[in-house]
């Protein structure tokens, strides 16, 4: 009778007609089918929801300082009627030798990773501290349920790498274990950084399954990153502070031995009134002035280049400070449940279709 209704469907033209009615007594015969089979997606959803493991996310908002070095508000005027002069008096539009867009690469980066595994964090869940990499390898969280087999810890994974010879090669030269490979792949899926292009606000995540150790892993990632950004702007500033305080302490050597041999020889020829003598003693004092004037050049210099390195480094304001999350980020056990019982009613009703259906006539 069912075939037949379906059949009467198709009219002349090939259209299709929808019955509701024989379709609700279609879903009516088969509704233990229906509900069966809803059921059954619906444990396995539960059970699948038991098998991950609670995850936490905590996140922190920087603004960080842009340093444009244009100089182009005052000279912006100056600038333009040179250019109708035809003359370049320099101090384009500069930018930021790194720019926020560039700190997501930053925190992905395997030196990063590499010194975020050897951070450690208080697991809240096991009152100890451990480092990152023991945490989320030697020793991960356990889901509620086990069905699934987990991943193998690190002590499973064979400690193997690439033996090179030391020689010839560069120092910055990267060589992981298998171990140290897993670990730097699962912290780069954990950490994650986005810059806003409007304002330049950058947003760093962290996920873990522990709230503390989420929110002590980002507070060292943030001293990372805020580091490695002030080295970046600073570091041509900070290599010519070196440069300058090896030179002021040579310089101060100079003119210690220049006064000295100057007292010496007055000293020394204190009643003398030789021509030759005071000779002498004009060009000593002239070997003190140069000394004590380098010296005085370089001390001033390095007073510079500190002030220098002052004014380079970046402030980075802190808009939204870390915190411990009260609640799992992941997973949603309601939502995949509920996933799971739509599915599982989807697939049923298919399979009245193709049971009810008579598809040799719906698709001759």
């Amino acid at each position: 009778m069912e075939q037949e209704n379906i059949k009467n469907s198709f009219d002349n033209e090939g259209e299709i007609s929808i019955n509701l009615g024989e379709i609700l007594k279609a879903i009516k015969s088969n509704i233990l089918l229906i509900g069966i089979t809803t059921t059954l997606f619906t444990i396995v959803g539960v059970l699948y929801s038991l098998t991950q493991v609670n995850e936490y996310v905590s996140t922190v908002k920087l603004l960080p300082e842009i340093d444009s070095k244009s100089g182009g508000s005052s000279l912006g005027g100056l600038k333009s009627l040179a250019g109708l002069a035809g003359v370049d008096i320099g101090g384009g539009a500069g930018v930021d030798v790194i720019r926020p867009e560039i700190y997501p690469s930053v925190l992905q980066s395997t030196p990063f990773l590499q010194e975020a595994l050897k951070s450690k964090v208080f697991v809240q869940k096991r009152k100890k501290w451990l480092t990152v990499y023991d945490y989320i390898l030697t020793s991960p969280e356990q889901a509620p349920l086990q069905i699934f087999p987990k991943d193998k810890s690190s002590k499973e994974i064979k400690e193997s790498s690439i033996t090179i010879p030391k020689e010839g090669l560069s120092t910055e030269l990267i060589n992981l274990t298998q171990s140290e490979l897993a670990g730097v792949n699962n912290l780069k899926s954990r950490i994650s950084a986005e810059t806003d292009k409007k304002n330049g606000m950058v947003t760093i995540s962290v996920k873990l399954t522990d709230p503390v150790a989420a929110a002590m892993l980002l507070g060292f990632t943030q001293d990372y990153l805020t580091k490695y950004v002030s080295n970046y702007r600073t570091e041509k500033a900070r290599k010519e502070l070196k440069f300058l305080q090896e030179r002021h302490a040579e310089s101060r050597k100079t003119y210690d031995n220049a006064l000295s041999r100057l007292s010496t020889y007055k000293d020394q020829h204190r009643n003398t009134f030789l021509q030759v003598a005071k000779d002498q003693e004009k060009k000593l004092q002239y070997e003190v002035d140069l000394a004590f004037n380098i010296y005085s050049s370089i001390s001033t210099q390095m007073a510079d280049a500190a002030v220098k390195i002052q004014r380079e480094t970046p402030v980075f304001k802190v808009l939204e400070p870390a915190q411990i999350a009260l609640q799992k980020s992941e997973p949603k056990r309601s939502i995949i449940t509920i996933g799971f019982l739509f599915f599982g009613l989807f697939i049923s009703l298919v399979i009245v279709f193709f049971k009810t259906a008579n598809l040799k006539q719906i698709f001759s």
